[in-house]
């Protein structure tokens, strides 16, 4: 028996219709933020802007309670970011955090025009270093517009995401 071209092609249009309407499901974290003593207070509150956009339900991660130790990674934040890096993975080492769910990732803010900022999870070592490190643009929602700041957005969101594979995703 052959079906008509049309007919299966609607079903099948109706197939993949009702599996993209299901969204992917998000990603459990736990993020801590840490503007590091030379930051900007305006670089670190663009940058926990863009976290708090990631976590947003139309967004990549469903946010959960931290479990580092209040108070432990101050102790880095008058550091240089190159400092910083394993001042916070030492700081994470001792917590035992492999083993806890969800898996952790520390957000540092740096400083500068274009402020560095590096994603660090509690695997040891970058899982992909080129996606950890990056720079944002503080001034883009003023001078660039939207282009400039989804571009912010989708490589904090890769940073984070790069930590938590590294954490072990």
């Amino acid at each position: 028996m052959r079906v008509p071209f049309a007919l299966s092609a609607a079903a099948l249009l109706a197939v993949q219709g009702s599996a993209a309407a299901a969204p992917p499901p998000r990603l459990p974290i736990a993020i801590e933020v840490l503007a590091l003593d030379a930051a900007t207070h305006g670089d670190s509150r663009y940058v926990e802007g863009l976290v708090d956009r990631a976590g947003r339900p139309s967004a990549w991660f469903e946010y959960e309670p931290s479990q580092i130790e209040p108070g432990s990674l101050e102790r880095c934040a008058d550091s240089t970011l190159s400092g910083a890096v394993p001042c916070i993975r030492y700081h994470l080492a001792n917590q035992n955090l492999r083993e806890v769910r969800p898996v952790h990732v520390v957000v540092v803010i740096g400083e500068g025009p274009l402020p560095p900022v590096r994603c660090i999870g509690i695997g040891g070592q970058d899982h992909r270093a080129e996606v950890q490190a990056i720079t944002v643009n503080p001034a883009s929602l003023r001078y660039a517009g939207n282009a400039q700041y989804n571009e912010d957005l989708g490589a904090l969101a890769g940073c984070i995401t790069a930590a938590g594979a590294e954490s072990g995703w």
